[in-house]
């Protein structure tokens, strides 16, 4: 089975952790780029809510990287 390009607002609201009405309001508000209402149902998409793969973690300098750079 594909899986839709949109998201439900109940299913947003369990990745970004808030309650499902709350989604709807930022829907109806227009802060959830691209959710448009089809058919009284909100539909959400995945573009605007799957997460951004986190940046590299930088390494903790090691004691004498942070001495040099104090020096």
């Amino acid at each position: 089975m594909l899986e839709s390009p949109y998201y439900t607002p109940e299913q947003a609201a369990i990745i970004l952790q808030k309650h499902p009405d709350t989604i709807r309001r930022l829907c109806q508000q227009g802060k959830i780029e691209g959710a448009r209402k089809i058919g009284g149902e909100w539909l959400i998409p995945r573009a605007s809510i799957d997460p951004i793969p986190p940046a590299p973690q930088q390494k903790p300098a090691s004691p004498q990287e942070q001495k040099e750079q104090t020096a």
